[in-house]
């Protein structure tokens, strides 16, 4: 920790900040740093966003998986819980997207290795 003293502006600044939360925060200097590192974990998972950004993952790598084919007739939709939500155009395409459910499934595990998704369901739309 340093030991220097915080300046006249410091501590106005933190005087307020401590008032308008509420409670007393300590010494500014004594306060611990965080790296944005440690920070943007919780904000991901706040906000809710990380079922999206493992989406993004997902679309980015759909026709590698799946084929020129698939890929031009079905979109991963979602993904809740771990469970991919693809939706397809076509019957025929959701019988074959049935019929590769497990390849795909594999798939997926071995390319997004980090992505959390248990399961493929279909839906028409």
């Amino acid at each position: 920790m340093s030991n220097r003293l915080p300046t006249a502006s410091q501590r106005r600044r933190h005087a307020l900040i401590s008032a308008w939360r509420g409670m007393d925060g300590g010494p500014i200097i004594d306060l611990p740093l965080k790296s944005v590192a440690d920070l943007i974990g919780p904000i991901v998972s706040q906000a809710g966003i990380g079922e999206r950004m493992k989406l993004e993952e997902v679309l980015g790598a759909w026709k590698e998986i799946v084929g020129d084919f698939l890929y031009q007739h079905s979109r991963p939709d979602s993904i809740q819980r771990g469970v991919l939500m693809v939706r397809v155009l076509q019957p025929t395409v959701h019988h074959a997207l049935m019929m590769e459910r497990p390849r795909i499934l594999k798939r997926l595990k071995e390319t997004l290795k980090n992505s959390g998704i248990k399961d493929v369901r279909l839906k028409h739309g």
